[in-house]
């Protein structure tokens, strides 16, 4: 299984090091040298995992592990520093990553965490896309065959949105719909017709 990895360090030779073991280790590595390029390339479908140094400057580790958990709280973050004091573990798992490694760490190490991590990811993109193709067949029964072929794929962005959304906000579904600005019965229909409820 092809793994892709978002590597993040400010430092160029460790970036550059570390990238050429993960590719030899056949996984497909783009990489970064701060928060502001790497989050161009942070998505809720990212097919893999992120790794990151935590002291960079200007918005460091932390704050890219934050990020990553409001776009997707499900998309696995592997965070490495050469600090590895109890209250820069315990902040970084509570910003959401997986696992925190203490650099220099072994490459069997890393790769052992980065393996793990893509399995579980790619197990969550598979469940994910299951449940918008079960919601899809369910939206377009009795459909006219013209609306059919069009809205597979507006189904799975929606229910999607929705499924995240109720996850921002705790299932309150109340504050979810004034959130999407819909009634609460709509919402209501939709989580029934999506599989949602």
């Amino acid at each position: 299984m092809m793994i892709d990895v978002l590597l993040v360090d400010d430092d160029r030779d460790v970036l550059e090091a570390i990238s050429a073991r993960l590719t030899l280790a056949g996984l497909h590595v783009k990489t970064c040298s701060s928060y502001i390029e790497a989050i161009d390339f942070l998505a809720p479908h990212f097919p893999g995992c992120v790794v990151t140094d935590i002291r960079m400057p200007g918005k460091s580790g932390f704050d890219l592990i934050s990020k990553a958990h409001a776009i997707d709280p499900e998309l696995p973050v592997i965070a490495i520093t050469g600090f590895a004091q109890t209250a820069i573990v315990v902040k970084a798992m509570r910003e959401g990553a997986v696992t925190v490694l203490e650099k220099p760490c072994e490459m069997v190490t890393l790769l052992d965490a980065i393996n793990d991590a893509g399995s579980k990811r790619k197990a969550v993109l598979k469940t994910r896309q299951n449940r918008s193709q079960r919601a899809a067949m369910r939206h377009s029964k009795g459909r006219p065959p013209a609306e059919r072929t069009l809205s597979p794929q507006l189904v799975a962005y929606e229910s999607e949105l929705i499924r995240r959304a109720l996850k921002r906000n705790k299932g309150n579904k109340v504050i979810t719909a004034n959130e999407l600005g819909i009634s609460k019965s709509q919402l209501y229909a939709k989580l029934k017709s999506f599989g949602l409820t």
